[in-house]
């Protein structure tokens, strides 16, 4: 299922990742990954297909990310690693793919997680996003039209859900910052 997550390019990569991660689970569940919440590839600028996981169980650990060799094998690492049930330890592989120049088989990632209901995962992509050149990450949600949509419904629903009393008016709202000047959203898209 993790390789259908990265570029074909990538197999041995990710080969070499899946090779050291952990087969132990949070609460010994039986399947580490949950399927996806819906029925919607990524498609990348180059045309290629990924799809992953909503939620991996698989333990975090260090002595397996330590026996990566190459950017890209830890880049997939951490890649893995945002989908994980544990809300800290998206967080820190968020932080991670952030904190460097990140590849476009990245952006998938990170889209799916400004659609989730952690309001400070929101605050750390902004915070990465907001004083850089977006144009390849625009072009990336222009090119998957639903699943943009998608979770930009999923980003308001939370905030209506979870934040509107912190944040009674949605225009104050980190999420629509994020979208809007970030990501690129205007009304068009819900047109497509």
């Amino acid at each position: 299922m993790f390789e259908e997550g990265f570029p074909v390019y990538l197999r041995k990569e990710v080969h070499n990742v899946l090779g050291v991660l952990s087969t132990k689970t949070y609460n010994n569940v039986r399947n580490g990954c949950l399927d996806m919440d819906w029925n919607e590839d990524y498609i990348l600028l180059d045309g290629s297909k990924i799809a992953f996981p909503y939620r991996i169980y698989f333990l975090d650990e260090q002595e397996a990310y330590d026996k990566l060799n190459t950017k890209e094998e830890k880049m997939i690492y951490h890649c893995i690693f945002t989908r994980s049930c544990d809300g800290y330890v998206r967080e820190k592989h968020l932080k991670a793919i952030l904190e460097g120049d990140f590849a476009e088989w990245c952006f998938p990632y990170i889209l799916k997680l400004s659609g989730e209901y952690v309001v400070e995962l929101l605050e750390i992509i902004y915070a990465a996003f907001r004083n850089r050149d977006n144009s390849l990450f625009q072009a990336f949600c222009m090119n998957n039209p639903y699943v943009f949509r998608y979770c930009h419904s999923r980003m308001i629903s939370y905030w209506n859900e979870y934040y509107r009393g912190k944040y009674p008016k949605y225009r104050n709202y980190v999420g629509r910052f994020l979208y809007r000047e970030c990501f690129g959203y205007t009304k068009d898209y819900d047109r497509l």
